[in-house]
């Protein structure tokens, strides 16, 4: 039971000791995110349930849309886009990573765990 008890602040430390995001550094998505991204080609164009338009200032998801706020870039693949959601529920401030995949084909939205790629429309 002791080893237990010891056990706890150790780990509430480390947590503790974890560095801030980056700060946002830009304004606006950058040009190599923006676009229509969907689940394949022939979904391109449908509103289907993974579509996501990605434009400077605003992001859309089906059911919620994220006025940009701000981006911290992550090298040239990735960024975190921090910004006020919206959705038919609530408003509330966050943040989503924007990643690209196989040559800026593929689109990951990372918001607590990946959701399915998306490839970009034409």
């Amino acid at each position: 039971m002791r080893g237990r008890v010891l056990a706890i602040p150790a780990l509430l430390f480390v947590v503790a000791c974890d560095e801030p995001p980056p700060p946002a550094t830009l304004r606006e998505v950058p040009s190599a995110f923006v676009g229509a991204w969907d689940a394949s080609l022939g979904e391109c164009g449908h509103g289907g349930s993974l579509a996501v338009s990605v434009a400077p200032n605003e992001i859309r998801f089906p059911d919620s849309t994220i006025v940009v706020t701000g981006v911290a870039p992550d090298g040239q693949d990735a960024a975190r886009v921090d910004g006020k959601f919206t959705s038919a529920e609530a408003s509330w401030n966050g943040a989503v990573r924007l990643e690209l995949a196989n040559g800026g084909r593929e689109l990951n939205v990372v918001n607590g765990s990946t959701l399915a790629p998306r490839v970009r429309c034409p």
